[in-house]
């Protein structure tokens, strides 16, 4: 599993736990539309931003650092 696929499953299992859809969580303040369509198509966008992974971690109300503090991120692959 690749970093921004592992940031898609976390970020589904985020939405889930809050009662989120995913087009709920387009329309959080600071969170771009494109960037979360992105993510979920993780497939054609190999890699997700720092900005982006940071937009993500605060609008669910958590650190960059909570965000990643997943074993879903112990095992990625590295695709360069």
């Amino acid at each position: 599993m690749t970093i921004t696929e592992a940031v898609a499953v976390r970020l589904s299992s985020l939405l889930k736990e809050r009662g989120l859809l995913k087009k709920d969580f387009k329309e959080l303040p600071g969170v771009k539309g494109q960037s979360v369509c992105n993510i979920f198509r993780s497939k054609s966008t190999p890699s997700i931003s720092m900005t982006t992974l940071y937009r993500v971690s605060s609008a669910l109300g958590m650190t960059m650092a909570e965000f990643l503090s997943d074993p879903i991120f112990d095992n990625v692959e590295i695709k360069e």
